[in-house]
């Protein structure tokens, strides 16, 4: 992994509050679910939860199963995405993607708040794991559409899956592992699985190679 300097991200005040909203649309969503149920839950209820209307609502999410799932197609915001295509911000892969998914608006006590509703939620729920499952390709074609912005033809779909595979994971664990560590921030913990993901293809030493047969 490159030891270069990372870039942070500038977002507009408009953008922090677009995304703000169908976070806390997302949050209100989960935590009606774990209190209520899904089918007892409305979404006049999670509307009114975050201070919007119904309508509003709507401009966010199709369903409130779309919002207990949450914004799963978006990958880091509006300018990091735009930084990704130019090549940035190190033009190395691995590592731009990794600092692409560290990218985005959700504080850690969010964060950490919104796995463990979730993991309440889908031992209750079958309905909220098959639309995360459901999810997986909504993500893959974002990574995709990436991707191939950035590398044209070299992103073909096999290596589009591939990558949204490899990162879908990374990002999954390393959520779970900062879930019960409140010192411990996900950006961190998601280039520390990076990390460990890629000792997986390192070459062995002398010490350890074995000779020939």
């Amino acid at each position: 992994m490159s030891q270069s300097k990372r870039v942070e991200p500038t977002v507009g005040l408009r953008e922090q509050k677009k995304q703000r909203t169908l976070l806390d649309l997302c949050l209100a969503a989960r935590r009606l679910t774990v209190e209520r149920g899904l089918d007892a839950t409305t979404v006049e209820d999670i509307a009114r939860a975050v201070g919007v209307s119904p309508r509003t609502f709507f401009n966010y999410y199709e369903t409130k199963l779309d919002a207990v799932v949450g914004p799963v197609g978006e990958v880091g915001t509006r300018h990091s995405r735009e930084q990704f295509v130019a090549g940035g911000p190190t033009g190395i892969l691995i590592d731009d993607l990794t600092w692409l998914f560290s990218c985005g608006f959700e504080t850690e006590s969010d964060v950490r708040e919104g796995i463990s509703l979730v993991t309440k939620i889908i031992q209750t729920e079958p309905r909220v794991l098959a639309g995360f499952v459901a999810s997986g390709p909504r993500l893959e074609s974002a990574i995709g559409e990436l991707l191939v912005a950035r590398m044209g033809d070299e992103a073909s779909p096999e290596f589009v899956s591939l990558a949204a595979g490899v990162m879908t994971c990374i990002t999954s664990t390393a959520a779970m592992s900062s879930a019960g560590d409140p010192n411990r921030s996900l950006a961190a913990a998601v280039r520390e699985h990076c990390a460990m993901a890629a000792r997986l293809f390192n070459q062995p030493d002398d010490r350890n190679r074995r000779p020939a047969e």
